[in-house]
């Protein structure tokens, strides 16, 4: 089996996992709710959903070689601010947060660890990588659960292979549907190593 092989493997078995996980604490967090919330479920659950990483494509070029690698990346909002008017919600949030306060137009801080699948072989980059930064996300449709974008800046941390860090300026955009659990994201780097990267957002609420 070849190594895209190995790749397409790999994300459908995640894929499968993703379905699992989604069912099993689906009925889990309906269950809990018939009484009253369960604040040990809700936060074990929300934990482990977290640890289901996105898979990204980023560019591996060098002055000869060009290709494509593929990796996982992890998606990490500790703080967010959401635009909602609702009064019974609050504006303010630490890690947790519901779907439609996000989506419905708010502006975070995240950070983004990434692992390359065989490190780069072109670009003179080691395969552990690090985006962190500000994004705000805007409803389009359905206040956001059927169609919201994104736009965001940060910095990209990349590791050489002597063991210098880059930092470079990071610029991102994304599209998002399915109540925000999936969308589409692209990365551009600027001056970086590695200069953009794409992929499929995947984030369990």
């Amino acid at each position: 089996m070849n190594k895209y092989g190995r790749y397409i493997n790999i994300i459908h078995s995640l894929m499968k996992l993703i379905i699992i996980s989604v069912f099993i604490f689906n009925h889990a967090i309906d269950y809990s709710q018939v009484k009253e919330e369960n604040p040990f479920l809700k936060w074990s659950s929300w934990i482990v959903l977290q640890t289901l990483p996105s898979v990204t494509f980023y560019e591996d070029n060098n002055a000869t070689n060009k290709s494509i690698r593929t990796g996982f990346g992890w998606q990490v909002v500790p703080l967010s601010y959401t635009f909602c008017t609702n009064r019974y919600l609050s504006h303010l949030n630490f890690f947790y947060l519901q779907p439609v306060k996000r989506f419905t137009g708010s502006a975070e801080l995240y950070f983004q660890p990434e692992y390359v699948f065989g490190g780069f072989k072109n670009a003179p980059i080691k395969r552990f990588l690090f985006k962190s930064g500000v994004r705000s996300i805007f409803p389009v449709a359905q206040k956001g659960e059927y169609l919201a974008f994104s736009i965001g800046a940060g910095v990209s941390y990349q590791r050489t292979i002597s063991n210098d860090i880059k930092y470079n300026p990071t610029l991102e955009a994304g599209v998002y549907s399915f109540f925000g659990m999936l969308g589409l994201k692209f990365n551009y780097n600027i001056n970086a190593p590695s200069k953009y990267s794409f992929g499929i957002y995947i984030k369990y609420f």
